[in-house]
C-alpha cells in the first residue's frame, strides 16, 4: 500500500513518475532493509491497488472547472492555426486560461494571479505571444463576412482557369 501511497502522491502533485521506476524503487527499499524481505508486488499489483485507494479516500477524479467550456473553445481555436506547431501544449493551455481570466475578470492586474503565473517558471513572453497571436485570429474572424465567399470562389476558379 504503500508504494501505491508514493505513486499516487507523485501525480497528485504534478510530477508523475513512471508506476516501474516506482516499482524498483519499492525493490530496492525493501531489499535495503533486509536482505530475507522481498518485495511481493509487481507493477499491475500497484496500478490495481492505486483504484482501490482513491476508493477509499472517497476521491472524485472529475473536477468541473468554471472557465472550462471557454477554455476548451480558445484551446479548439488554436488549432485552426499553426500555434501548435510553433508552441507547447502547455503554453497554450496558459495562454488560454489566461485569455479566459481576461474575458471573465475584466483586467489582469490582480496581485495574486501575476504571482500565479510568475510562480509557474513559463516564459511569459511565449504565453503573451500566443494570445496576441489568438487575438489576431478573433480579429480576422470578427471581419469575416460569409456573403462575400461564392465572389472569392468564383474569381479563384477564374484565375486558376486563366492560368
Amino acid at each position: 500500500m504503500a508504494t501505491t501511497c508514493v505513486y499516487l502522491a507523485c501525480k497528485v502533485e504534478e510530477c508523475p513518475h513512471n508506476i516501474k521506476q516506482i516499482w524498483n524503487e519499492s525493490k530496492a527499499v525493501f531489499a535495503e532493509i533486509s536482505s530475507d524481505i522481498r518485495f511481493p508486488y509487481d507493477v499491475p499489483d500497484i496500478a490495481e491497488c492505486e483504484s482501490y485507494l482513491l476508493e477509499e479516500m472517497k476521491f472524485y477524479l472529475v473536477v468541473y472547472h468554471p472557465y472550462q467550456a471557454l477554455i476548451e473553445s480558445i484551446i479548439n481555436d488554436s488549432y485552426k492555426t499553426d500555434m501548435v506547431f510553433v508552441y507547447p501544449p502547455h503554453v497554450i493551455a496558459i495562454a488560454a486560461l489566461f485569455l479566459s481570466r481576461v474575458i471573465d475578470q475584466g483586467n489582469q492586474s490582480d496581485a495574486e494571479a501575476q504571482q500565479w503565473y510568475a510562480d509557474l517558471n513559463v516564459d511569459m513572453t511565449d504565453v503573451l505571444q500566443v494570445v496576441n497571436e489568438l487575438l489576431a485570429v478573433y480579429e480576422t474572424w470578427s471581419g469575416y463576412v460569409d456573403d462575400n465567399m461564392p465572389d472569392l470562389v468564383s474569381r479563384y476558379i477564374a484565375d486558376i482557369a486563366a492560368s
